[in-house]
């Protein structure tokens, strides 16, 4: 069941990357088909729509179209190969791995703004996350740096939080989850952590 939400988020973050970065209108067409097919069959395959968007924002163009749709099971996808097709949207050429579990806090950020990053947690496949997240307002394209394993990442994710808003490091206006700080300094706050 774990896999196939995990080919389903990706399925739709996927989906989601391509409408919001494509300036080709059939693309978006299909783009918004497919996130529109996710949502639909969500609740067939015993998943919520919250868990296959993963909370992010759905086109009104692909809800409208999912309004439409019959409520059918999903055909059997390897989810593996859903994850791989994301890796174009996000780079993955220098993100460092730590840790134990099956629960991740990663960090990503962008080349236009190299001394942020974005620390995130998730319990399916941080790219996948990453790529969800991807809208008109993106900048470039996000490199994921650090990807942290954990048995518990809501309080990992706390911790650092905190870590680095009592260091000053919190990044004002950007939301909760941006700070000024380097892959560096996250790998020296997590070993300070004695985990």
């Amino acid at each position: 069941m774990a896999n196939k939400l995990a080919g389903q988020r990706a399925k739709f973050s996927r989906a989601r990357a391509i409408y919001y970065s494509s300036g080709d209108e059939a693309q978006r067409q299909r783009a918004a088909e497919l996130m529109a097919q996710v949502i639909a069959e969500a609740p067939a395959n015993g998943f919520s729509e919250e868990e296959v968007t993963q909370g992010e924002d759905v086109p009104d163009e692909a809800r409208s179209i999912a309004g439409k749709l019959p409520v059918t099971p999903v055909a059997e996808e390897d989810p593996n190969e859903l994850i791989a097709a994301l890796q174009p949207t996000v780079d993955t050429s220098d993100v460092l791995e730590l840790g134990q579990g099956e629960e991740f806090v990663y960090a990503y950020g962008y080349a236009c703004a190299p001394d942020r990053l974005k620390i995130g947690r998730c319990i399916g496949d941080p790219v996948s996350r990453v790529a969800a997240q991807i809208s008109t307002g993106t900048p470039d394209k996000p490199s994921l740096r650090l990807v942290i394993r954990t048995h518990d990442c809501p309080a990992l994710e706390r911790t650092l939080h905190g870590l680095l808003r009592l260091r000053g490091r919190k990044v004002e206006g950007a939301g909760a989850e941006w700070f000024t700080v380097t892959r560096d300094d996250l790998v020296e706050a997590y070993g300070q952590l004695n985990l």
